[in-house]
This record gives structure tokens, C-alpha cells and sequence, in this order.
């Protein structure tokens, strides 16, 4: 018999947005989490994302936390903002029958909104680790009330460099905290921090087959290192896609390929971590509502995006981490669509190449542009359908928008 969200006994209002959302039976992971959590102690969990790792920590934390006071009784830190506003959302629609309030709180943005919702009180804060200690130092964020803490993608947080802010924020919390560790990886820096500040930690973890989605063609293309826009814009010309994210290693990448893309004809957005909130959603908007085909983006960026009808996905830079590949190439062939990814694969990229079959347990198919003459391309003149110049009134909707000139949207 199998296991369902109604074995957990949770509080009625919890249940009520269960049955609302049509949650019936719990992942692995929630299977594997919540009773342990609801039992009060520290946990690690290790599984993938996607897998529903949110709920797992939510559920419990809203079924335990007394509301209705001033400061705040659980926190949850993320790597990014997209994170950050999607578990928020998730805590807002499932705390909706309990009058839960949330605070979301993350850099790149005015803080005057978030100050203010602090001094009206909340029970819950989600933010990222550069604003949350900057609520703490600066006292608008008082913690000692807090019971537990979430340490969300915490590989990912310690990648990108928020070991320090970590420490300093859990430094600030109670001792006698329930602390929640949540990694697609235990790797030996995330074994370090589980051991510095949680407390016999009960571990779960869910060992899920890394695949691609059926819905998903990808292939790797072979290209020399100097060819490699060249070959881009072939891939491009030749599928010309409704709507296309192109991936890229670092945020001065993406300004450069999106520039390069522009001269070519292209309707570009491009998106970097250096991109005011505000800005990111007018440019985000603009891309859905398909006045740009093409958005330039880094994985930090990317994250969180919500945009189910991409039809083309290009590595222009093969991903750092294998298990990237599958989180940029799963962008595409969402919602019953079909889509396609392609990665340009330079001699440097070979060690990463073979990272990532490892994971997939299989080989990436790889293709060529056999008949694609580079040379004289890069010299004689370019065609480019008609589709991607903005009309007039295209270029209109976007001023009106808000949102800029494409030469200057991620620089």
C-alpha cells in the first residue's frame, strides 16, 4: 500500500492545500524527510533537484512553528533569488489557510519593501545569504526566536562563494535550533558544514537516475574553439527557433555573445547576475510574450526561470558540473513540448564531456555541420529570416514595457 500526505496527520489547513494542489502521495524524499523532521531533530537530505525537496522541509516547519508573532521562527536560506522567490511561493500558497507571513528577502533590489514587512512581523523569512546577513547586522532582522533553519542547495550556496555568509548568520542563531541541511551532493566542503553546526543530523538520501527527458533530442557538436560563433549562428539559421536560451560560462560572456548576436540580426536578451531584479523581470517578460527569440543567460541567471515554451537550448560553454547539463537542458521540452538541445564541444571540453556521460550512464550523441562552409560564411554575407527584425510595433511594446535598448540589457 503505498504511502500518502494524510499518513503525516498534518494540520488541517496543511492538508486543505494539499487536496487543493491534487498532492496525494509524498516523493522519496518527503517520504524519507518529513516524519523524521516532525520528530524535531537535524537532518541532512541529498537528492536532486526537482525531486521535492521543498515540501519535504516545509510541510514539517508549518506543521511545528507557533504563528502570529513578531519575529520570525523559521528561516531559509537559498543560493539565488529565483530560488529564494520560488520557495517562497511554495510557502505562501501552502501556509495559506494557516495566515502564514512570509518575508522574501534577496539582494539586487530596493530593501525598503523587506524592511518594512520585518517591522510588521512575520513567522517565516526566505532570502539569500548576502541580504539575510545584512537584515541581521543592521538589526532589522532580529533571530532569537528563530527554531529552525533551512540551508537550501547547500553545494550550490558553498560554489558560489557563501561559506563566510553562512557561517556568520548560523553563528547568529539559537542553539537550541532544529538545522536542515538540503544538497543534490554531500560533498567534503558540505560534510564540513553539517559537522560545525548541526547535531547528530539523521541523513536521507534519494539516489534518483539522472536522465534526460524523452521529451528532449540532445547532441553534442565538435567545433574548433575559434569557429565556435560561427557555428552558433549556423545552428541557429538553421532551426530557427521560436524562442532560444543560450548558456554561457561567465556574466561578461553573455554580454559579449549577446552584443555579437545583435550585429547578426538577432533579437536578443541577455541576462546576467549584475541585473537589477526589476530589470530581470521586464527582460523576462519581454522574452515570454516573444518580442525577443534568443535570451543569453548564465546558470546563475537562468535559475528558477519559468518558461515552459522554449524550443532550443545551445551550450555556447559546456557547463562546469555535470549535473548542469541536465538542469540547462531540461529548460527545454517542458509541458508535453518536444525540444532540442545542443552543446558546442571545443578539445578543452573533452574532461567535462566525459563528466557528464558518466552521470547520463550513457554516451551524447554527437553531430556535425558537415556541409557548413565556416570560412566562407564568416566572409560573404549573412542571411537571417525575416521574423527575427522587429517590426515597428514590436520595438514600440518594448519601450513601452520598460525594458531597454537589447545592447545594453545584461552589460
Amino acid at each position: 500500500m503505498s504511502l500518502s500526505f494524510k499518513d503525516f496527520a498534518l494540520l488541517p489547513e496543511l492538508q486543505r492545500a494539499l487536496d487543493e494542489a491534487g498532492y496525494i502521495e509524498p516523493t522519496p524524499i518527503q517520504a524519507q524527510a518529513i516524519p523524521a523532521l516532525l520528530q524535531g531533530g537535524d537532518l541532512i537530505g541529498v537528492a536532486q533537484t526537482g525531486t521535492g525537496k521543498t515540501l519535504a522541509y516545509l510541510l514539517p516547519i508549518l506543521q511545528r512553528i507557533t504563528l502570529g508573532g513578531h519575529d520570525p521562527l523559521a528561516v531559509v536560506m537559498c543560493p539565488t533569488r529565483e530560488l529564494a522567490i520560488q520557495v517562497a511561493g511554495e510557502a505562501e500558497r501552502f501556509g495559506a489557510h494557516l495566515n502564514l507571513r512570509t518575508v522574501l528577502a534577496y539582494g539586487g533590489t530596493a530593501s525598503g519593501g523587506q524592511k518594512a514587512d520585518f517591522v510588521r512581523g512575520c513567522d517565516l523569512v526566505v532570502a539569500t545569504p548576502g541580504r539575510l546577513l545584512d537584515f541581521i547586522n543592521s538589526a532589522w532582522l532580529s533571530t532569537r526566536k528563530v527554531r529552525h533553519v533551512v540551508l537550501d542547495e547547500a553545494d550550490r550556496m558553498l560554489d558560489m562563494g557563501f561559506i563566510h555568509d553562512v557561517d556568520a548568520i548560523l553563528r547568529r542563531m539559537p542553539a537550541s535550533r532544529q538545522t536542515l541541511l538540503f544538497s543534490a551532493t554531500f560533498s567534503e566542503d558540505v560534510r564540513r558544514l553539517s559537522d560545525r553546526y548541526m547535531f547528530h543530523p539523521t541523513t536521507v538520501r534519494v539516489d534518483v537516475k539522472t536522465q534526460v527527458k524523452d521529451t528532449v533530442e540532445h547532441a553534442l557538436y565538435p567545433v574548433h574553439r575559434d569557429q565556435k560563433l560561427e557555428l552558433l549562428l549556423a545552428l541557429l539559421e538553421r532551426e530557427r527557433p521560436r524562442k532560444c536560451l543560450i548558456f554561457t560560462a561567465t556574466r561578461e560572456g553573455t554580454s559579449e555573445l549577446g552584443r555579437t548576436l545583435r550585429r547578426h540580426r538577432h533579437e536578443v536578451i541577455s541576462l546576467s547576475s549584475v541585473l537589477s531584479q526589476a530589470n530581470r523581470e521586464r527582460a523576462l517578460d519581454a522574452f515570454r510574450r516573444g518580442e525577443f527569440d534568443v535570451l543569453v543567460a548564465t546558470d546563475v541567471a537562468a535559475r528558477g526561470l519559468d518558461i515552459t515554451d522554449i524550443d532550443l537550448v545551445v551550450n555556447f560553454d559546456v557547463p562546469m558540473h555535470a549535473q548542469e547539463y541536465v538542469h540547462r537542458i531540461g529548460r527545454t521540452g517542458r509541458a508535453a513540448r518536444s525540444g532540442r538541445a545542443m552543446t558546442l564541444v571545443t578539445d578543452l571540453d573533452r574532461r567535462r564531456v566525459r563528466e557528464i556521460e558518466r552521470l547520463l550512464g550513457e554516451a551524447v550523441p554527437q553531430r556535425t555541420l558537415s556541409d557548413f562552409p565556416y570560412r566562407e560564411q564568416a566572409e560573404g554575407p549573412r542571411s537571417r529570416r525575416p521574423a527575427a527584425v522587429a517590426p515597428p510595433q514590436r520595438r514600440r511594446r518594448r519601450r513601452r514595457a520598460g525594458v531597454r535598448s537589447p545592447g545594453s540589457a545584461g552589460a
